[in-house]
Formats: structure tokens, sequence, C-alpha cells
């Protein structure tokens, strides 16, 4: 009986995909953002000079083969673009990447020229783009900043290292040649900058047939970035979702990429562990809100494992794959779903209602309206829509739990359970789903008339053996 019910169920969800009218179109950028030495070690070769001794401010050996490995992992958790932490030539003991030698030369311990190319071109092959992040280390040729700003942690990290003047002309010059014969070179997708002075243009310094993005810890003005990730806003989406009843953010500027964390800032989940919240409900309701956005978004590894850590290197663990694929899994199903129905980043978005962590965004496209309301809450919540936001012969059809929502007593009633989220469809009031009625019916037809013939097919074999005197 269990096995009827599955095939019904496969059946019925099989109809219902192969019935949608909705365009699978790829929404704005979904950023995996990565540090290559603390992801996986692909290749043991080209890192056997390494002599960690447990020492967890030296590198581990990750590289471009490992990434090249788990980009299907990466990619089936809704991620477009793999955002990469540093590649060239570094000092032996810098994990991170940033302390480079030289702007020509590709770290022969990530793998070197070949295998950097190699993961470029697999990126590509599976429609992903490669974005990699560029440092700004005093190298042979530029003058250094005066004026830096940084953080507590890039302060720890970067201690006595000089950073360029990348205001000063010379030093734009010289850094735009390196960076666009590094681009042009190895066909990436986009470079991002921890930019650590006033004044940076991005114009002045990368090459114009890339996408470009500006990482601010500190309050910097920058100019000429696509995209900007901002300090205030990167923590007020870590302390909405840190745990419940805090308000959600509920307007950002057109250039913004949205994030909660980044390699220089504390895990997200130290939010949530400071206040005693699980992290991976957590994790999943900051995530199913990011990856609704029209906007940009990021992700740091390890996020998806829950990884912590307030300072380095706590906060830059090596990935564990073998632990609780709970929030990944999540993440699959949550994506396949923003696929499925993606025509809604097409369209136009606004946010309708927001109190205390539960927010509901309404997505106006030219085919089929949504509406995705997420309550992240400590408590469940029954949010009214009237006939003006939604016409009253409408059904809302929930696409992550399944709930439907029909007009009744003037309104509909959107009830969700604490810190739980759901997409609606904004369909045409069916009633009943004749799609699944009629899978099921023909399911049991087809399931009556198998037991009936085996039925008939037993009493015909025991007729022959009582004749037999068997």
């Amino acid at each position: 009986m269990k096995k009827l019910v599955s095939l019904i169920a496969v059946m019925a969800l099989l109809w219902t995909m192969n019935n949608s009218a909705y365009a699978a179109q790829q929404p704005d950028l979904r950023i995996y953002s990565l540090i290559v030495d603390r992801f996986m070690n692909g290749n043991e070769d080209n890192n056997k000079h390494i002599h960690n001794e447990k020492d967890d401010n030296l590198p581990y050996g990750g590289d471009f083969n490992g990434i090249i490995n788990k980009m299907d992992y990466i990619q089936n958790m809704g991620f477009n673009t793999i955002h990469v932490s540093p590649v060239f030539e570094k000092q032996q003991k810098d994990y991170l990447g940033y302390k480079v030698k030289n702007y020509e030369t590709i770290d022969a311990v990530y793998g070197g020229e070949n295998q950097f190319k190699k993961l470029v071109k697999k990126a590509h092959d599976q429609h992903m783009k490669v974005y990699v992040d560029m440092p700004a280390v005093v190298t042979e040729g530029y003058s250094a900043a005066t004026n830096t700003k940084m953080n507590n942690i890039q302060q720890t990290y970067f201690k006595d290292t000089k950073i360029i003047d990348l205001t000063n002309a010379a030093n734009q010059q010289k850094y735009k040649q390196a960076i666009t014969k590094f681009v042009e070179q190895y066909h990436i997708d986009g470079v991002s900058m921890y930019v650590m002075q006033d004044g940076v243009d991005a114009k002045a310094i990368f090459p114009d047939n890339v996408d470009t993005i500006a990482i601010l810890n500190e309050d910097i003005h920058v100019e000429g970035f696509k995209h900007v990730q901002k300090l205030a806003t990167t923590k007020a989406l870590a302390n909405a979702f840190k745990t419940t009843d805090q308000k959600i953010p509920d307007h950002y500027d057109a250039n913004e990429l949205l994030a909660s964390d980044n390699f220089f800032m504390q895990r997200f989940t130290k939010y949530a562990a400071d206040e005693n919240m699980f992290p991976g409900t957590r994790i999943k309701q900051l995530m199913s809100y990011l990856m609704i956005q029209k906007m940009p978004i990021s992700m740091t590894y390890g996020t998806e494992i829950a990884m912590n850590g307030d300072k380095a290197p706590d906060m830059h663990q090596l990935l564990d794959f073998r632990v609780d694929k709970e929030v990944i899994d999540y993440l699959a199903e949550t994506h396949k779903v923003y696929e499925k129905y993606s025509e809604m980043f097409d369209g136009t978005s606004k946010v309708i209602y927001n109190k205390d962590g539960n927010q509901l965004i309404y997505f106006n496209t030219n085919k089929v309206d949504f509406v995705y309301n997420i309550n992240n809450t400590s408590k469940a919540t029954n949010v009214q829509l009237k006939a003006d936001q939604v016409p009253k012969d409408k059904m809302l059809s929930g696409l992550l739990i399944g709930d439907r929502v029909r007009f009744k007593d003037q309104h509909f009633s959107l009830i969700t359970n604490r810190e739980e989220a759901e997409l609606y469809a904004i369909v045409k009031n069916q009633g009943f789903n004749n799609g699944y009625l009629i899978a099921a019916g023909t399911i049991i037809v087809l399931f009556t008339a198998f037991i009936i013939g085996a039925s008939r097919n037993r009493k015909k074999y025991l007729a022959e053996r009582q004749s037999n005197g068997r």
C-alpha cells in the first residue's frame, strides 16, 4: 500500500511539473564564496612541502582540483557563481592568500595555471561564473597607502603588511594592467576586493569587461563598482536572522550585494550561537530569504554546515563534507522550487507586510504573481490579505510546504508556523487538484485490475492443481 501511495504522489508531481507554464529563468548572482586552502584538498602532490603540524594558522592544502571535484555540490545548492580567495603566488605560510608575492603567477600550491584554467572552463561548461577576490598588498613597483581602514580581524591578519595606495595614479595604472592581463588570460567573469581605503574607483583599477564587487568592512566610500557589500546591511541581515522576532530589512540600494558575513567577519553561526538558537534553523531561514531576493546574494563556504568562529583561524575551518546535511538538503530542495518558478525574478517585487520578523514580499510578473511569506518569529502567525491585494477569484498555492489558501470571510489567511517560510503562486481557484485526482484514479483502476487479474490467475492455477490430483 505504501508503494501505491508513493507511486500516486510521484505521478501527480510529474503531471504538475509537465503542465507548469512557468519559465525557468536564471536569477541574479547566487555566489558561493570560498577560501581555496580551506575548501577541499583534491591533489596531495601539489602540497607535499606543507608541514602543518596541526597549526590552524598554516595552510591545509586545499586547491583548485578540490573545487572542481565539488562543483556539483556547490551548484546543487542553488549557486551559479563561485567566488574564490586570491589565487596568486603568495607567502608559503599564508593560508588566506592575500599576502601575495606577485600578480603574475598562479600559486603552484593551488595547482598552478593549468588547474586554474581547468576550474574556470568546467565552471563555464556548467553555466557557472568564476569571481576572484583581488588582494591589494604592496609588491615591487607599488607605493603604500597611509590612510587604510581595517577592522580588527583585518588588522590581526595584515599586521605591518603594506597595502597599495589605489588612489595613486601610477599605482592604478600598474595594477589595472596586471588585473587586465589576468582577466583576459584566464577568462574569469568577475573580481572583488576588500576595499580598505577611501576613494577607490573600480574603473581606475579594473578592466571594463569584468563585473566588480566591493566588500566594505568599514565606513568607506567607493566608486564605479557594479555591486557593493555594505557593512551596515551585512550586520542588519545577521542580526535579523540570528534569532526570532527581529525586524527584517525591507529596502536595499540598487547596487547592493546581500550577505550575512564574509572572510573578515565573524561567522553568521556565531551570531545565532550567542543567542542560544539552533544554527541549522537560523541558516535555513536566512538563506531561504536571501535566495528569494531579486538582487545578488552571497554565502560564505561552510555556512551550510554551521561553521562557527569570531576570529581567524577559527572562522576559516576546513570544510567537513561528512556532517549532517540538513541545511544542504534544504538549500537543494528550495533551489529546485525557486528555479522552477523563477520567472518571479523577471518582474517587480515589493514588501507588502513587515512586522517583527514576519515579512511578505509580492512578486508581480507578466504571467503569474507570487507571494513569499517568511515567518521568522517565535509563534505561528496569520497575515490576512484582502481582495485589493489578491483578487478573490484566485487562490494561493504553496510551493515550498504545499499550503493552499482560498478567499474566505473577505480575506486570504496566510497561516505559517514559527520559523517557517512559504512561497505562494497566485493562480486560478481550481478547487480540487484535478491532475492529482486523475493520476490517483488511474493508478487505482490499474491496481484494481492487477489484483483482479492476479486473483483469477491464482484460482485457475489452484483448479488445475486440483484436477491433476496434486
